[in-house]
């Protein structure tokens, strides 16, 4: 199906529509912007609309909870390319104002319906499969999933656990055993997250390996030029770097380096493990050649990733129990099905930090395809003077990056997308490691 784009930020409804108990409304006519969110770090889908009502459409369906939202937008008429079409629940209705005496403005918000039903139930419920399983499980038997939404990407965890969900909501359930699992290559790095294609459960090292979707351009428009409506999808309005290496947050969360302290109730085992950098970066995949590090040497001549007290994390761990006769004779199951903390305990929160430690937020021409959970690929520019021969080209922020979080504003002239991006790595030759002279400057400046 072809698709004929004349302005970048063009859109097309084919459906907005209420569905009330007085019957479906089209709300075209009196919609004047819809914002629809989606992230990484976010299990549903979301958003609100704008209204301007002149009918009296507000104290006639009262907006109880009850009514649903049917969205089917896509970029041109009859085109089925960078279509969105899902159905949300109105859950509330605020900035209730008036305008006029015969005109009010109100908002309002929507999510996924499965987000509303979580909270009217719990799971008290005992698993023995590997975790993704589980979370299937109870994406169908308790949140009752359409197939629609279940054509998001799952990915294999590993070992088969043993777990009795304790009297948690589905939701919350989910991101308690999101928590706990790690995927083939023992990388504690998974999130759940609902984006266009639907729900996922995937590990970070598996979504960016993906291949981008998109390069994007950074490119002034000739305003007086016609352009190529394709091309002008591809190039960012603006950006902005919101996060580029916080030494102190990444020392904070054992990006760097910490220990993890593990006891053993049944053995009576306590165990120091000492982590650095390299032990929650090299079981990943990335997206780029070389990792978001910055090497340096504090006043005693250590390099940051073996200052181990930075930061330290205290949980149960099961590893002593290998090695238990007793466990073995009396409960030897538990060594097969038992859940290991020292696998994630300490290493989600380094893994998770370092990849926010490198963001930027892009506008972009409208397009639903940019999704939280998919990759693009920046090219971004220089300042300055550059050489004759020099490529007009940023490496420190270029390079391919993971949507974390998308933000669509449509109104009635334009369709944009925001979205921020962030990386675990960069495009640059090697990492950075201070100098002598940077350390002895800060010892003899008076």
């Amino acid at each position: 199906m072809s698709l004929s784009v004349t302005d970048s930020q063009q859109y097309y409804i084919n459906e907005l529509v209420i569905v009330s108990k007085i019957g479906n409304i089209d709300i075209v006519p009196i919609f004047s912007e819809i914002n629809i969110y989606d992230s990484v770090y976010i299990s549903n889908m979301s958003g609100n609309i704008v209204i301007d009502d002149s009918t009296g459409l507000s104290s006639k369906l009262l907006f109880d909870g009850s009514e649903t939202l049917l969205l089917d937008m896509c970029k041109s008429k009859g085109s089925e390319i960078g279509q969105i079409k899902k159905a949300f629940r109105i859950y509330k209705q605020s900035n209730r104002v008036s305008e006029g005496e015969s005109k009010e403005k109100y908002v309002l918000n929507f999510v996924s319906d499965e987000f509303i039903f979580s909270d009217q139930q719990r799971v008290n419920q005992s698993y023995r499969m590997p975790y993704v399983n589980m979370v299937e499980r109870i994406l169908i038997d308790y949140l009752k999933v359409p197939p629609s939404n279940l054509g998001g990407i799952y990915e294999q965890t590993a070992g088969v656990r043993d777990v009795i969900i304790p009297n948690l909501k589905p939701i919350e359930a989910i991101k308690w055993l999101t928590r706990k699992s790690v995927n083939m290559d023992n990388s504690p790095s998974f999130l759940f997250f609902q984006n266009i294609i639907g729900y996922n459960f995937v590990s970070l090292s598996k979504l960016l390996s993906e291949p981008d979707i998109l390069d994007v351009r950074f490119e002034t428009k000739n305003k007086n030029q016609k352009g190529n409506s394709f091309d002008e999808m591809s190039t960012a309005r603006s950006y902005e770097v919101v996060g580029q290496n916080d030494i102190i947050k990444k020392t904070r969360s054992g990006v760097n380096a910490g220990t993890f302290i593990g006891f053993d109730p049944i053995t009576r085992m306590i165990s120091r493990r000492k982590l650095s950098y390299l032990d929650h970066y090299e079981n990943m995949k990335h997206s780029n050649k070389t990792p978001n590090f910055s090497a340096y040497e504090n006043k005693d001549g250590i390099l940051n990733s073996a200052m181990y007290d930075s930061r330290i994390v205290l949980d149960t761990f099961s590893t002593a129990r290998q090695l238990s006769n007793y466990v073995k004779t009396h409960d030897p199951e538990s060594l097969t099905y038992g859940t290991r903390t020292e696998d994630y305990a300490f290493q989600r929160k380094a893994i998770f930090e370092n990849l926010n430690s490198k963001r930027i937020k892009l506008v972009m021409p409208g397009n639903f395809q940019l999704s939280s959970g998919f990759n693009v690929n920046l090219n971004i520019p220089t300042f300055g003077e550059k050489d004759k021969n020099e490529e007009n080209r940023d490496v420190s922020l270029s390079g391919k990056y993971m949507i974390v979080g998308t933000r669509h504003i449509i109104n009635k002239d334009q369709h944009e997308t925001i979205i921020e991006v962030a990386s675990t790595t960069s495009e640059l030759d090697a990492i950075i490691t201070n100098t002598k002279d940077q350390t002895e400057a800060l010892d003899t400046y008076q």
